[in-house]
């Protein structure tokens, strides 16, 4: 323990001195150049750290990994970046559900929600996008039910203790990732110390614990479900049979948790299926699902429903790695009239289109769902309209279990994604920098390259 407390102690120390820095800084917008230098310094040294990771014994730094992630937190819920203002929809949709309305039906602009806007002014006035209806999937609004009836059971103002309750339960759960990621490295017989992955990884500390988004509320079950299953599959034959079927089912439930908190983890479903009773497994995500829908769908009704994830999937566009390319191709030919023939629409078309056969690539060499992820999760990233830096974090836990210097360098800089967020406090503009693209991209282009090369010639080998 001794050698590995030195090996990693000091990208530890590193990643606390930086992360202390950005808790002291105050608003982003105040010191954006040194804020987000400081921010791409502390992922420089947790890269380090996962290195030096992976030649740690198998057993050793287990407590050293978890009192480091629980610091790393308590400085990030200690931060005021405010690099986002999502988490404060959560709340506000979290008291629209608790007021018997639906978020879903209704954008927190209209009518039919004036009198909860007039009750809560303040926290209204910090939604984002007021005009768009609810895109976050059920969890997520409980967590924010729960959020809204905690600040009003201590009888504090929901607007500003609400932010910090959500940003407290998603950094509960966001710790509690690490319990099945050890399981993970165990079955493999790798170093514990890699599930600094994600314990240590500052851009989930300040993106969840920070600024309260959902990603962990989405991996963490995710993360179980596959610990699970891998469990249920190594019961020994002389166990009863009955307690591999309750693992089965447990990591299920677990599943749906994950696609309920976050639609994407839904891709690796036909990974988490494989095997002996994939069409049960399948059944008992989705009926779990349809349960946690339910009760959004009676209050919404079908077309309403969906019309902020109508939004969201074709207008919302970001940062992005490949995806401005094609469109812009596409903008050459034809209008952007919402026609099929719109950009935006054959943008999303073609690039969905290159990641299937990728899936399928994946599906045919991969048997393992922990390993795939890093394939399918890396290859939206790369698709996908919208990078925001929080969206990084789709690849950092399955760093512990599989490398990709490519992964963790958009996982280090991503933060170089806040450029814009200044001048959109400030003026109410978003210019991306010209150096912006080629920062982040070229690197990763290389680096992917890299590792494509390095995969080639170990199956060679």
């Amino acid at each position: 323990m001794k050698a590995t407390g030195a090996r990693l102690g000091v990208p530890l120390t590193l990643i606390l001195i930086a992360a202390s820095l950005l808790a002291l800084r105050g608003p982003f917008v105040d010191h954006p150049l040194e804020t987000g230098a400081v921010y791409v310094a502390a992922g420089a040294a947790w890269a380090w750290a996962l290195v030096r990771a992976r030649k740690t014994d198998a057993n050793a730094g287990l407590t050293l990994v978890v009192a480091g992630a629980c610091l790393l937190r308590l400085l990030a819920l200690a931060s005021d970046l405010r690099t986002s203002d999502d988490v404060h929809r959560i709340v506000w949709e979290g008291a629209v559900v608790r007021a018997g309305s639906s978020p879903y039906a209704h954008p927190p602009d209209a009518p039919e929600l004036a009198p909860l806007a007039a009750a809560l002014p303040e926290l209204h006035a910090r939604v984002n996008h007021r005009e768009v209806a609810a895109t976050y999937p059920p969890l997520v609004q409980l967590v924010g039910v729960v959020a809204v009836w905690i600040a009003d059971a201590l009888d504090h103002d929901v607007a500003t203790s609400g932010p910090v309750i959500v940003r407290g339960i998603f950094a509960a759960v966001d710790l509690l990732a690490l319990v099945p990621l050890v399981a993970l490295l165990r079955r493999r017989g790798l170093p514990v110390a890699l599930a600094l992955a994600w314990g240590w990884c500052p851009l989930a500390a300040f993106e969840i614990a920070g600024a309260g988004h959902l990603e962990g509320l989405a991996l963490t079950p995710l993360l179980g479900a596959l610990a699970l299953r891998e469990r249920a599959l190594a019961q020994p034959a002389l166990v009863p049979r009955q307690r591999s079927r309750a693992l089965d089912a447990a990591a299920s439930a677990l599943f749906a948790l994950a696609v309920l908190a976050k639609i994407l983890p839904i891709v690796l479903l036909p990974w988490f299926a494989r095997g002996t009773r994939a069409g049960l497994r399948t059944l008992l995500v989705l009926l779990v699902v349809a349960l946690g829908c339910a009760p959004f769908a009676r209050l919404s009704g079908a077309e309403r429903g969906l019309s902020g994830f109508a939004e969201y999937a074709f207008r919302w566009e970001g940062a992005s790695l490949v995806h401005r390319f094609v469109e812009g191709a596409w903008a050459r030919l034809y209008l952007y009239d919402v026609a099929w023939t719109d950009p935006r629409r054959l943008a999303r078309a073609v690039l969905f289109g290159a990641w299937l056969p990728w899936a399928w690539r994946t599906w045919r060499r991969e048997r393992d769902p922990a390993r795939a992820a890093l394939d399918l999760f890396g290859a939206w990233l790369v698709v996908t309209p919208v990078l925001h830096p929080w969206y990084a974090l789709w690849s950092v836990p399955w760093l512990a279990l599989r490398r990709s210097s490519a992964c963790a360098w958009l996982a280090v800089a991503s933060p170089l994604l806040f450029a814009p967020v200044a001048g959109w406090q400030r003026h109410g503009i978003w210019v991306e920098p010209a150096w912006l693209w080629p920062a982040l991209a070229l690197p990763f282009a290389v680096l992917l390259a890299r590792d494509a090369r390095a995969a080639h010639d170990f199956q060679g080998s």
